[in-house]
């Protein structure tokens, strides 16, 4: 799938790739999410077309680019209620934060948990999320 990126996620990863402590093959480019549109769709494709926005994370390198080749399977659909902003800066913390309390431990109404450095994205997400469940 061919993605027409029109906003990017930066993570911490990419402090490490730009330092070298993560290797990458050159030529490279760097960042793995982003949000855009469907340019291209490849053959086989049927759940998504041309001009559907969406949201990737995890994909290959090359994100901070203006079209960016992404496997299908790392492609969602973005909902027109959300800016690509918001989705790039918000996605991956967002997958971060339902596998923290939806899959490693599923958190339930009234009860307490700590969560350390909740200034962050994943934890002002999750402290957001766990409020919503606690109430």
């Amino acid at each position: 799938m061919q993605i027409e990126n029109k906003a990017i996620g930066i993570n911490y990863i990419d402090i490490y790739v730009r330092s070298g402590l993560y290797p990458a093959p050159l030529p490279s480019g760097l960042g793995t999410e982003a949000a855009g549109v469907v340019t291209r769709v490849d053959p086989g494709v049927s759940e998504l077309k041309p001009s559907d926005r969406v949201v990737y994370a995890q994909s290959s390198l090359g994100a901070y680019s203006e079209v960016h080749n992404v496997p299908v399977d790392k492609l969602a659909l973005l909902p027109d209620a959300i800016s690509f902003e918001q989705a790039a800066a918000s996605f991956l913390k967002g997958l971060t934060v339902h596998y923290l309390l939806r899959q490693t431990y599923m958190v339930q109404p009234d009860e307490v948990f700590l969560f350390h450095a909740a200034a962050g994205g994943v934890g002002l997400i999750s402290c957001q999320w766990a409020n919503v469940v606690a109430h």
